[in-house]
């Protein structure tokens, strides 16, 4: 295990010598030239840093000089932080009076004891680096470049052939398809193309590259076929000849790349070719666009198919979507290991090794060289006790000692350049399986001083070079995305455990003591309290808590006076309050307080720290106020107040806050004797970026005071902005929200509770803006015109009460005047929901010829605007369409409009119907829907989901239906909702053979379901709810072998009829995995439950699991466990 080279933090003492040297000189005098000499010695240090961590892996000596190194450095940031934060408070201090000369600020006796104090500390630290700088000579450090992975080392072992035994490749036979589909797809016919295969090393992307290329159809569909390992740094000969050599299988001469090009021209001229680059690590854009000039002679569909372990490589080679390679399932996982750790096979191996060995398969996580590598290792081991002792130890430690997954990962890391080395290593800190947050751990790198301005430009922000780093081991594979998070695969986890050290360290329930090296400790429970009673690590840097009980209050006291060294505290647990002792804690950076109920302030001491740079309230729903003092925190780059509904104002002087790039949170309060920021405190906060929600607005008394230096226009960085009134009170609304004139950049604008009569005409100038949403403006009779911004996509307009027309009509004739304009160029999503006054979009009606059409509408929703007969038409709508409560009217305008177009002479044979391609459909109380033209149900061939409901006419009589049933052949989910006249489901649906999901609800007449319901073959889910006339269930349920799920609620006498095995209806359920009934599960995945109760009602608590067994039941679930467990008890 390597000690962790601590060199951006070296980097960052220099920067911080360099500033207090330069600036800070009475508080150094007496002391300037000791710090002189540690600038040079450290400097001195620095430079070698790189060769010794290259030499510390062959070296015990070496590896204890780093860590004496590292003990330090982190005392001398420290103390430089000590000297730094003692500047910070006189600025702080001195800020709002007449301030003296600098030599006279402090008191005499002040200054003196600062300077004899710091000057101890200061020749201390000089003395002990000066001993390790004395050292360096032994060992024969020498001065080294950053170069990253020596490629040479890379290469000697990682060459890689085309070969591939297919009966040894397992579980890919899924990519291989997706794969050799983008290969040989149709649509893009140039004269080459790239895909690629991403992921992190040891997920098989080679060996997947390997069956594709040696399959069949691949085979027979190239007239070429190449294979090139880039393992190595490549220039363009070299990459040239080693294409010439796949192509001729020979060597390939010394020549000049002029003849080298011609002679790969020459042979792969009119040939449709496939070639591989397997295992990219980088690509030069120069190198990159030349050899691609010479790919180009190959014919029409020519490939190259690359294997990479970053994202960046793919997209620089003009891969638009890379194939993100995924591991193996837990099945594929087990027959994998089965076929390598039992090689003749498992009928004659003890029953307990295969169930360990299960076990120890999914450990793999679906990694197939970490399964192989762990495989061969069992494949010699015979005895019970090895297999457990595999079991229990982490993987990582036995392969460490003797396997390939080791080294392939740790190739990954010796790749990263230093300053992302030690990113990577801080996130050992996380449990496996911690979902975290991008911006918070950019947040937590800033704390420890991690992210490094690489220039003195003040336009750098420091927030946008840690999204850099982020995303650079994102593209790298170190990082995986999630659906709104991020994780680590286990074996990358380890691998930075590995690295990392013993300087992260994650308490669990094993653990009984907590080192005293450790510098960055998580916890998630609190089952170890003895743990943090025995915290008192002077050197804790990090404190993660993500703990939702309330002990840990005991113990902060202790923690924050005994651990004073701490840069980022993460508090997501129960505490009332925190102490003021918290004040102590000078060099603390980043404070988290999340999910804190109770909590309703915080302690005014906080505002003694002054190199705090982030502070996060999120769920502190009792939080009511921030500290009176907040001015003085001249470092906080990032107040993120979210869901902290109690909040009732923000403290005054938030304004001289000039870092803050993030205020997600501004709320004003109403004037009640208190000392509360207005509005105008936004004025000098031009930095600000992201998204600021402002609250309280109908607290503002009068908007020509207290909102006319807002200057919210200045602020080009922000992109959201969310504007709130808790009540629609007219007042000074109109001319409040003129004041509120954002920069012509933001992209996102919110609007609740608005009470104007008019909405400001700035909203038409934000040309940038992409989401408009207008929320409860129940007053407003007129809208800005808004169909020229360009990027506009998505707009809602909800609950406008007075609205009648959403454009008036001078408007629309300029619009339509203006040949250039088009009519909302962007727009995706339209929701109109309870406009219940609206009855247009323009106050005058217009010919149907003049109607303009929304060009690229996607999504479409209308609910409860009865009203509104006349809008812009939508033929070009591909996703969704929801009509609820309104007129019917639009929807036969776009079908009248689209009728007319196909019909001229000029009209293109290309031009498709009316919501061909649209996904999905919802139809609520939509009255003369029989007045359509029959065929627009016809032209619904893509329709994967479709809901009626409330009013609609479905009829069973096939030849007056409404709905073409037979025409819906991509139909995947159908609901049924509140149809009084539903007696039995139409008969034409049973030829929709696609239908995967059935849901009936409060259909009070439905009596029986048909037996033709076995026709819905793919039939999964069937789900009715509310039926009261609903009695059985057709024996036609028996023949859908697909049906995964039965779920019936509010169904009196069908629950009688299918509760229970010896009900009438069971034999029709009875395949069914699982069936719920009235909110109880009656059987899952298989199992019939009720017998559990039959059980426990019979039978004692020592006899049940005898019983159990005979029955061939056993306790695995923890659902079957808690209701045997509950039953017995009773």
């Amino acid at each position: 295990m390597a000690e962790q080279i601590p060199f951006s933090i070296a980097e960052n003492l220099l920067t911080k010598l360099a500033s207090i040297a330069s600036e800070e000189i009475n508080l150094v005098y007496g002391f300037k030239n000791d710090l002189r000499k540690l600038q040079t010695t450290l400097s001195t240090i620095k430079a070698i840093l790189i060769d010794a961590d290259e030499k510390q892996e062959e070296s015990r000596a070496v590896k204890d000089w780093i860590r004496r190194l590292k003990e330090v450095v982190y005392d001398a940031d420290d103390l430089l932080d000590d000297v730094a934060t003692e500047g910070l408070r006189r600025k702080v201090e001195g800020q709002g009076r007449v301030v003296r000369k600098v030599c006279d600020f402090f008191s005499s006796s002040n200054q003196i004891a600062f300077r004899f104090k710091m000057s101890h500390r200061i020749k201390d630290v000089r003395e002990r680096l000066d001993e390790v700088a004395k050292e360096m000579s032994d060992f024969g450090f020498i001065i080294r470049k950053e170069v990253g992975v020596d490629m040479r080392i890379k290469s000697s072992w990682r060459e890689t052939d085309s070969f591939v035994l297919k009966s040894e490749i397992i579980g890919r036979d899924k990519d291989k398809e997706e794969i050799i589909k983008s290969l040989m797809c149709p649509v893009n016919q140039s004269n080459i193309s790239v895909a690629a295969i991403v992921g992190f090393g040891g997920l098989g992307k080679t060996a997947l590259a390997q069956l594709v290329f040696n399959d069949e159809k691949v085979v027979n569909y190239f007239d070429l076929k190449l294979w090139v390992c880039v393992s190595e740094e490549s220039n363009v000969e070299m990459l040239v000849k080693l294409i010439l050599k796949s192509a001729t299988s020979k060597e390939v001469p010394n020549l000049s790349l002029e003849q080298l090009q011609i002679e790969l021209r020459q042979c792969l001229e009119g040939k449709k070719y496939l070639l591989v680059l397997d295992d990219v690590w980088n690509i030069n854009n120069r190198i990159w666009s030349q050899l691609r000039k010479y790919l180009m002679v190959g014919a029409i569909g020519s490939r190259i198919l690359v294997t990479t372990r970053s994202t960046r490589v793919a997209l620089a080679m003009g891969v638009d979507c890379p194939y993100a390679l995924e591991g193996l399932t837990e099945d594929q996982s087990w027959d994998l290991f089965e076929m390598l750790a039992f090689r003749e096979g498992t009928s004659r191996v003890n029953s307990n090794l295969i169930e360990i060995g299960k076990e120890i398969a999914k450990k793999c996580k679906g990694v197939p060289l970490a399964i192989r590598t762990i495989g061969a290792i069992m494949q010699l081991r015979s005895s019970e006790s090895e297999w457990l002792s595999i079991l229990e130890n982490e993987l990582w430690k036995v392969f460490e000692s003797d396997s390939d997954i080791g080294p392939v990962l740790k190739l990954s890391y010796d790749d990263l350049p230093y300053h992302l080395k030690q990113c990577f290593a801080y996130c050992a800190m996380f449990p496996k399986d911690y979902e975290f947050d991008e911006e918070d751990l950019i947040q937590l790198w800033m704390a420890q001083g991690y992210v490094q301005s690489r220039s003195q430009s003040k336009d750098e922000n420091l927030e946008e070079i840690g999204e850099g780093y982020f995303n650079e081991l994102l593209f790298r594979s170190f990082f995986q995305k999630e659906k709104y998070c991020y994780k680590m695969h286990d074996l990358i986890n380890d691998l930075a455990q590995s690295m990392a050290g013993e300087s992260c360290f994650v308490l669990d329930d094993n653990t009984k003591y907590v080192p005293n090296r450790i510098q960055h400790v998580f916890s998630g429970n609190l089952s170890f309290e003895e743990c943090f009673k025995q915290l008192k690590n002077r050197g804790l840097r990090t404190l993660y808590c993500h703990y939702y009980g309330d002990k840990l209050s005991l113990y902060l006291d202790s923690i924050f006076l005994n651990c004073r060294s701490i840069r980022a505290l993460s508090l997501r647990c129960y505490i009332n309050k925190l102490p003021d002792s918290i004040g102590k804690l000078k060099h603390l950076r980043y404070l988290g307080l999340v999910g804190n109920r109770e909590i309703s302030s915080l302690p005014n001491s906080i505002c003694n720290l002054y190199n705090l740079q982030t502070l996060i309230l999120q769920e502190c729903w009792g939080f009511q106020k921030l500290p009176t003092d907040m001015r003085k925190l001249i470092c906080l780059r990032q107040l993120i107040i979210c869901e902290c509904h109690s909040l009732e104002f923000m403290p005054l002087g938030l304004g001289r806050l000039t870092n803050l790039q993030t205020l997600s949170t501004f709320v004003v309060g109403s004037d009640e004797g208190r000392r509360c920021s207005s509005l105008n405190e936004l004025n000098s906060l031009n930095q600000l970026r992201g998204t600021i929600s402002i609250q309280g607005l109908e607290n503002v008394k009068n908007a020509a005071l207290e909102s006319n230096q807002v200057n919210l226009k200045e602020k080009k960085h922000l992109q959201s902005l969310s504007l709130e009134w808790r009540d629609s009170d007219g007042g000074n609304s109109e001319l409040l929200l003129d004041n509120l004139h954002p920069h012509p950049k933001l992209k996102h604008l919110d609007v609740h509770c608005y009470g104007g009569l008019r909405f400001s005409n700035w909203l038409s100038s934000i040309t940038n803006l992409v989401n408009i949403t207008l929320y409860e403006c129940p007053k407003c009779e007129h809208l800005p015109p808004l169909d020229n911004l360009p990027h506009l996509e998505s707009l809602d307009l909800t609950l406008f009460d007075s609205l009648e027309y959403i454009s008036d009509e001078d408007n629309l004739f300029s619009a339509l005047s203006a040949s250039t304009t088009t009519f909302f160029p962007s727009l995706k999503f339209l929701n109109i929901n309870v406009c219940r006054n609206l009855k247009g979009w323009w106050r005058t009606c217009m010919e149907a010829k003049m109607v303009p059409q929304f060009p690229c509408l996607s999504h479409l929703m209308i609910s409860y605007c009865p009203n509104l007969t006349l809008m812009p038409t939508f033929p070009s709508l591909d996703m969704r369409l929801d009509l609820c409560d309104v007129s019917i009217r639009p929807l036969q305008r776009t079908l009248q409009m689209a009728a007319m177009a196909s019909a001229l002479p000029s009209a293109s044979s290309s031009v498709t119907a009316p919501f061909s391609k649209l996904k999905s459909l919802s139809l609520h109380g939509i009255e003369n829907l029989a007045s359509l033209p029959g065929e627009w149900m016809q032209n619904l061939s893509f329709l994967e989901e479709l809901f009626v409901g409330h009013g609609m006419e479905i009829s069973d009589e096939d030849e007056r239906g409404i709905f073409k049933w037979r025409c819906l052949v991509s139909l995947r989910r159908l609901t049924l909702s509140n149809l009084s006249n539903l007696v039995s489901l139409p008969r034409e649906l049973q030829y929709v053979t696609t239908l995967q999901s059935l849901s009936i609800r409060r259909c009070s007449n439905l009596r029986a379901l048909p037996d033709w319901i076995g026709n819905l073959t793919a039939l999964e889910n069937l789900n009715i709810d509310d039926c009261p006339e609903l009695e059985s269930l057709s024996r036609g349920i028996r023949q859908i072998t697909t049906l995964q799920r039965l779920s019936i609620r509010g169904c009196p006498r069908l629950s009688e009829s299918c509760g229970h095995d010896t009900a009438a209806d069971w034999p029709n359920i009875s395949h069914i995995p699982n069936v719920r009934i009235d909110e109880r599960d009656i059987q899952k995945e298989g199992r019939y439950l009720l017998c559990f109760i039959y059980l426990c009602c019979c039978t004692t608590k020592t006899e049940a699991p005898g019983l159990l067994k005979q029955a061939g039941l056993q306790l695995r679930l923890a659902y079957e466990e808690a209701s045997v467990c509950d039953f017995l008890n009773n």
